[in-house]
């Protein structure tokens, strides 16, 4: 039976042919704002700022540096000319063009995106690599950068008018450009269901029915010629609207809709050369009818082999690699219902998105209809046919792009965290033999793995190629956000933007919107609050705002479902309201970003444009309308137009009309069942708004219904279709036979559906949280929060404990290390110390107070240890010491020899003042204690003869590798020495002396070794001034000795280090002196050893202040002396350490004031070379709670100002150009840095007031009168400014400031507020200085950046205690004190507030981020993770502006994108301090 089987099977796969499947979405390469990309700024003719390639790209034979991406579909190496000039021509193009789809393309209103970036990224980099060596094989190519530009979902540039509306023609294609340094290959991506336009029709058609194919391939562009200019090569991929469409369809690389290209070369290149693998669907132009145009790519014909074996696709391993997690946030679709089989003859329902699974008994089909020929196999064999398959998501997405790792390998079998449960969809026939191309990865999304992705009140189902997540019975929504059936429901968020009424703008800064829909009869009331006049009455027809919810939440007619079905919690919405007969425009946007803690959608609308007048006290009527939807994966349509009419007592009633236009985006799940028609219809009945002036509330109120298009009258019979029911508003209306209907209480709610009461989960017990979590109940529902110190699993809803240990949330000080414990964690002090008063700091453990050593021995404490050592006349390892045995008295030679090595002392051996010196001369006693005859140097060589007292013995000395004197028979002739070898001789390398006949010394010796000759007399004593050194002429010794001059101090001085005596010299590296011809010392000395030079005067003193270090030139000894100022306290404490402690060779951890080139204390000081660093004042004095062990150093601001330079410039005010201004602070400076919008004009940049001899650190502006207020740490003053031509510094307050450094100044009450560092203190006064106080003295240690929020009377400052730091509020009256954050914060230097979104934010110079957090501590979240080193911020116009002291500049970043957008570096390069925004009125 079981070889029957498999004869059936093996029969079944041999009719199986083996068929490459097209590029999917999700395997092009990754792309959106969350895989680093840009954005290219929506429009019909828009082009990227430059890419500036860090390394030159070879485009064809040429160099480029720079690159542009465009929206019309080209990459080009140089800035683009104005679309008409090359959008609607052919190849070639008159610049450089890289066209994976030349047309003329427009993402206005919303139509797709264009993302770009340059890569560095490995993985990446491997997989163009890869690409590259298999359609180019034996090539070598490692490339090193990528140029990665995605076109998503963009459309052909069409004349929209009132009655046609938006095409919903889109495209998804991309190119990546990779190279190295000598060669360049580019490839394009046409994902399958990627392309559904293949043309556009010229702007200047003059209503001329033509359209113009698109261009695909590359232009070199003109290229210079002698004195001319010519075109350059191209090479066109595509040549008519057929080849257009192949471009998904087939390819060059073995993978459809994957096309290859070598596109230059460093060397020699004559054109683009295409890879030639060859596309399993490719289709080959007939026989005969192969194109001869050798530009254009060429297909080549298909061989499909018999049989194939499967193979893993081992090329792309699954990687964890940031450029391969998804660019958006995973949505599914919930289908109907699921298939789990089919009757025979019914249609098998596939996974949206996924592959059908072929028959075993039937042949496949042709994969495209226009293929008339197609090479056969065999003789026998059928054509291949392929089932059609369900069209793709338009986008694809990643579930794993939080970077989550699944705890499960992918054997592990599928299990079902709380609550949930798997449905598996994989068959024991749905065998699938395709590989899936190159492209296809092994990193298949599961249940198992990305559950946590799934609402806790939905399932996952698992199917075969990925997964999706389905909402309950009971439960309602896109299986990623769920909400229970018939319930209410509410939507909050904030309403931001500028509209112009009439010829006024009006700024709307981040005001309430709330919402509240009965879902039981599609009744949706909206509300904004704060809305001023004019605006108010002017947005009153805009009741498009409030009808994104009635749509999400309409009342679903048979055959229908509501928007939220379908979106889910995450989406956005682009509308854009055009008006009649003035043609003013509004833009909408509103972004859903989830589901909130009470389990309420978060919607955040911008408004953007202009509205029509609408006069105070008109009302506004909307008539019933009806809009048709039109449904795309993850697009979802409308265009509609609306009438409203204006009653006004001056105008009466007058009609008008307005266009909507809208695009909702969102993302499917592309592996589930799609369900759901094309189109669907909104009805709204009712309209109602209303503005009142009284509350500033702009009202809409809307009742909607959704049914299939036409099909929504017959059930208006129905009470539950007509909204006539009587059912609770928490109930839900059932339809029956006729007019019947049943109320049935909505999930979560308990009673007979016409009264309904919300079910208590967490009293009730009918929860699903788990061990260590908090139920906390919810209208209809309940949610799960964990206990604290303990955090969401895997899973997302198991509680498992935080180890604070390892993610750093109770980091302990220092020697102590953290111990973490169920829930929570300790502190446990290594050995040696124990914690302080304070319990949690960890000080040193002193262990003489037990006393451990023995009684005979002194015990001395050590920073975690201590020493034991034994007293004199005692010997032992200081916890047993005995007495030592008694010994003869010591000899002098032997007491000469340890006052070298280490003498004695009533308290035992103490070692000499910085050890021994090297190369000091230590006699050699004999046994008993005497002198040894002869005394050898051991670092020079110099030996010679000593008397019984030690006294050397004149004419004894010989010199280093002569033989040494026979002290005991000091008369012999020179044969006698020349043969005599005493112990340890001879020397390799030892002078002989040459002998004449006779036995006597030669008059002329030479050292064999050195080359050195001098003459010697009768008894071989050398003749002073006669030797030679090696490459000059030999002494002539028969001239007689001439009468010396006696030796001037210089030569003495140069002797006596030269000649070696018993106390050690010369010492090697010794400095040695340099006389002229007549004996004086050379103006102009060097150390040949340390490279060190400087002047003396006559006597050989250095002259002060002349001394250079090595490499940085010699002195001018001819210039006059500068008079020499006096050590400073720092030099004297440096020069003392190091001479008195560490005998001027300090180790790499010793201790040594660090000080600056003006003798001042560094602010910040070190051990040596290690990351153990605290901050000082001016005096030197340790700073409390700066310490740390950190590679991030305490951020220590200098007490003292450097040394002005003259002449000084004035100190008055040099005004910045009108408009908005940032000011910082530079140390004795106050600049000036004009905004142009949110850019930074550093060309404008100037200096504000010039302030020699301060330390400008914090600032603020008092916007009432233009006033600009400073904190000085060098003056310990606080000062201000008019911003006044010529206006001059006045001074606050001088008295009672130690170390002022953040300043804050509440513009509505006239006060201003500083913190004083060094007492760690908060103060405030009157803004003139009077009326000082004390707001805070206690519970502070490194308290730095202060600001205030006038509107609420709230202060915020920072303290970056590097045991605890921490970020604290208060009232401006000092009330109301309270900790706002204290974990997971380092070094939080700066802090502004967000007055659109009312948060605090900080940017934290330990952790590298920027995060903000509410006022009451919720909601916090990280804008940006990857800082340097910030030190002040603002906040303005949505981006935030901070000094950075690793730039030393001026950092601007978007809070919407946070991306980095301008960076400022002065030309003065030093720290900057305090930043602050002067605007021309209050904001």
């Amino acid at each position: 039976m079981a070889m029957g089987k498999l004869m059936i099977f093996l029969l079944q796969l041999s009719w199986t042919v083996h068929l490459v499947t097209a590029i999917q979405r999700k395997d092009i390469f990754p792309y959106g704002t969350l895989s680093g990309d840009l954005t290219l700024q929506e429009g019909d003719d828009e082009t990227s700022k430059v890419l500036a390639l860090k390394r030159p790209l070879y485009f064809y034979e040429s160099q480029f540096n720079e690159l542009y991406v465009a929206t019309n579909g080209i990459i080009s190496a140089q800035d683009l000319p104005m679309e008409k000039q090359y959008v609607d021509d052919g190849f070639p193009t008159d610049f450089p063009v890289i066209a994976p789809f030349l047309a003329d393309i427009d993402t206005s209103k919303g139509n797709g995106a264009i993302y770009y970036r340059v890569t560095e990224s490995p993985t990446l980099l491997n997989r163009v690599a890869q690409e590259v060596h298999r359609g180019f094989p034996g090539g070598h190519f490692t490339p090193t950068h990528a140029v990665i530009a995605t076109w998503e979902n963009v459309a052909a540039y069409e004349e929209v008018t009132r009655a046609t509306g938006p095409s919903d023609r889109l495209n998804t294609f991309q190119a990546v450009v990779a190279y190295d340094e000598n060669d360049s290959y580019a490839l394009f991506l046409y994902p399958e269901d990627g392309l559904h336009f293949f043309g556009t029709r010229p702007k200047e058609s003059y209503n001329v029915e033509i359209e113009l194919p698109a261009r695909v391939g590359f232009s070199r562009g003109e290229v210079s010629f002698i004195f001319s200019r010519m075109e350059g090569p191209y090479y066109s991929v595509t040549s008519n609207e057929q080849s257009l469409k192949n471009l998904y369809q087939v390819g060059n690389t073995g993978v459809p809709g994957v096309w290859l290209f070598h596109i230059g070369n460093r060397y020699s290149f004559e054109n683009v050369v295409p890879a030639a693998v060859g596309g399993a669907l490719a289709t080959p132009p007939p026989r005969g009818q192969e194109g001869d145009d050798s530009t254009t790519a060429g297909y080549s014909e298909v061989e499909y082999p018999e049989t194939f074996e499967e193979e893993p696709d081992e090329d792309y391993p699954p990687i964890a690699d940031p450029d391969f997690l998804s660019p958006t946030i995973p949505e599914f679709l919930q289908p109907s219902h699921l298939d789990h089989g089919a009757l025979p003859g019914q249609a098998r329902l596939q996974p949206y998105g996924a592959r059908e699974p072929e028959p075993r008994n039937q042949p496949h089909q042709p994969p495209l209809e226009d293929v008339k020929q197609q090479q056969q196999l065999q003789p026998q064999a059928q054509a291949p046919q392929v089932v059609p398959r369900p069209e793709h998501t338009v986008r694809e997405v990643f579930p794993n792009n939080r970077g989550e790792s699944s705890p499960h390998m992918e054997s592990d079998p599928p299990l079902a965290p709380h609550g949930g449960h798997f449905v598996s969809v994989m068959e024991e026939e749905d065998v699938d033999f395709d590989t899936g191309g190159g492209f296809n990865t092994e990193t298949k999304e599961t249940c198992a793995r990305f559950q946590q992705q799934c609402s806790q009140n939905a399932d996952c189902t698992d199917y075969s190629s990925g997964f999706c997540c389905h909402c309950r019975s009971g439960f309602y929504g896109n299986g990623r956000h769920c909400l229970p059936d018939g319930a209410p429901h509410r939507v909050n968020g904030k309403v931001s933007g500028t509209v112009i009424v009439g010829s006024t703008p009006v700024d709307l800064n981040s005001v309430d919107l709330h919402a509240y829909i009965v879902v039981s009869d599609g009744r949706a009331y909206t509300a904004i609050s704060e809305v001023p006049e004019p605006v108010g009455w002017a947005l009153m027809p805009v009741a498009p705002i409030g009808e994104l919810f009635g749509w999400l939440f309409a009342l679903e007619l048979p055959n229908s479902q509501a928007g939220f079905k379908i979106t889910g919690a995450e989406f956005t919405r682009h509308a854009e309201v055009t008006f009649y007969p003035g043609n003013q425009r509004l833009s909408i946007v509103q972004t859903a970003q989830g589901l909130d803690s009470e389990n309420h959608l978060s919607v955040d609308t911008r408004l953007h444009g202009d509205v029509p007048f609408i006069a105070p006290g008109a009302t506004v009527q909307m008539e019933p309308y009806k809009e048709t939807y039109q449904y795309y994966p993850s697009v979802v349509r409308s265009t509609s137009v609306r009438e409203f009419t204006v009653v006004s007592a001056e105008r009466g009633s007058e009609t008008f009309t307005f266009q909507l236009h809208q695009n909702i985006t969102y993302h499917d799940c592309r592996y589930g069942l799609r369900a759901g028609p094309e189109t669907l219809q909104l009805t709204t009945e009712r309209v109602f708004v209303m503005y009142v002036k009284d509350e500033n509330i702009l009202r809409y109120a809307i009742t909607n219904k959704i049914s299939p298009v036409g099909g929504q009258f017959k059930f208006k019979v129905n009470p539950c279709y007509s909204g006539t029911h009587d059912c609770d508003t928490t109930a839900q209306c059932l339809p029956e036979e006729g007019q019947q209907y049943q109320c049935q209480c909505a999930t979560g709610y308990m009673g007979d559906g016409r009264n309904c009461y919300d079910v208590d989960e967490c009293v009730e017990g009918l929860s699903l949280c788990g061990a260590h979590a908090q139920c906390v109940n919810l209208p209809g529902s309940h949610r799960c929060k964990c206990q604290s110190g303990y955090k969401f699993g895997f899973d997302g809803r198991t509680c498992i404990d935080v180890d604070e240990c390892v993610e750093g949330i109770g980091l302990c000080g220092a020697n102590a290390h953290c111990v973490n414990l169920p829930g929570s964690h300790r502190c446990q002090c290594q050995s040696g110390y124990e914690f302080g008063i304070d319990g949690r700091t960890c000080i040193d453990l002193d262990e003489c107070r037990s006393q451990p050593c023995h009684p005979q021995a002194t015990c001395s404490n050590t920073l975690g240890s201590f020493q034991c050592q034994c007293q004199y006349d005692f010997q032992g390892d200081g916890f047993q010491c005995v007495l030592r045995h008694p010994e003869r008295p010591k000899t002098q030679c032997e007491q000469h020899r340890d006052s070298l090595q280490g003498g004695l002392s009533p308290r035992g051996p103490r070692p000499v003042p910085g050890g021994l010196a090297p190369g000091a001369f230590v006699p050699q006693c004999d046994e008993q204690g005497q002198y040894r005859a002869l005394q050898c140097h051991g670092s020079t060589g110099h030996c010679w003869c000593v008397d019984s007292r030690g006294q050397e013995r004149a004419g004894t000395r010989t010199l280093p590798r002569t033989p040494p004197t026979n002290c005991d028979r000091p008369g012999e002739t020179c044969s006698d020495t020349a043969y005599h070898i005493p112990e340890g001789y001879p020397i390799p390398g030892v002078f002989v002396p040459e002998c004449d006949e006779q036995g006597q010394y030669r008059a002329l010796q030479c050292h064999g070794s050195t080359g050195h000759c001098w003459c010697v007399d009768s008894k071989g004593q050398e003749r002073a001034g006669t030797r030679k050194g090696p490459g000059t002429s030999q002494p002539n010794c028969d001239e007689p000795d001439r009468p010396e001059r006696p030796k001037t101090h210089c030569e003495q001085h140069k002797d006596s280090v030269q000649t070696t005596s018993p106390e050690g010299y010369p010492i090697p590296g010794v400095f040695v002196p340099e006389c002229d011809e007549q004996g004086q010392y050379r103006a102009l000395q060097c150390h040949g050893s340390t490279g060190h030079c400087w002047c003396v005067d006559s006597r050989g003193q250095e002259r002060a202040g002349t001394r250079k270090g090595p490499g940085t030139g010699q002195p001018n000894c001819d210039e006059p002396d500068h008079p020499e100022r006096p050590k400073t306290h720092c030099e004297h404490q440096r020069d003392s350490l190091l001479v008195d402690h560490y005998g001027g060779l300090p180790g790499p951890n010793h201790y040594l004031p660090q000080c600056d080139p003006q003798g001042q204390f560094n602010p910040i000081q070190c051990y040596g070379d290690s990351s153990y660093c605290w901050c000082v004042d001016r005096d030197g004095r340790e700073v409390a709670g700066t310490r740390s062990h950190d590679v991030v150093k305490p951020a220590c601001v200098p007490t003292v100002a450097p040394p002005t330079m003259h002449p000084l410039p004035r100190p008055d005010v040099t005004p910045p150009p009108s408009g908005t201004s940032l000011l910082y602070a530079q140390g004795q400076q106050i600049g000036a840095l004009p905004l142009n919008g949110t850019l930074m004009d550093s060309e404008r940049s100037s200096t504000l007031l010039a302030l020699h001899g301060s330390i400008v650190v914090g600032i603020d502006y008092d916007c009432r009168e233009k006033k600009v207020y400073w904190t000085d740490l060098a003056g310990r003053t606080i000062n201000r400014a008019r911003l006044e031509p010529g206006a001059e510094p006045e001074t606050l307050i001088n008295t009672g400031l130690t170390s002022p450094e953040g300043l804050a100044v509440d513009v509505v009450r006239r006060a201003m507020f500083w913190v004083d560092s060094t007492p760690d203190k908060i103060e405030r006064a009157n803004l003139d200085g009077s009326g000082r106080q004390t707001l805070f003295d206690t519970d502070m240690v490194n308290p730095r950046a202060i600001i205030v929020d006038s509107s609420t009377g709230t202060l915020y400052w920072t303290d970056w205690n590097r045991e605890a730091p921490k970020i604290e509020r208060s009232s401006v009256d000092g009330h109301s004190r309270k900790v706002l954050v204290k974990d997971g914060i380092g070094l939080p230097n700066a802090l502004t507030f967000d007055t659109a979104t009312k948060q605090v934010c900080w940017a934290d110079a330990g952790t590298k981020r920027l995060e903000c957090i509410a006022s009451d501590g919720t909601g916090r979240r990280v804008i940006h993770s990857n800082l340097n080193y910030p030190f002040s911020m603002v906040f303005y116009a949505n981006h935030f502006y901070f000094t950075d002291w690793r730039r030393d500049g001026v950092i601007a970043l978007s809070r919407d994108s946070s991306q980095f957008t301008d960076e400022y570096l002065p030309d003065q390069r030093s720290h900057l301090y305090g930043v602050t925004i002067a605007t021309t009125h209050c904001l």
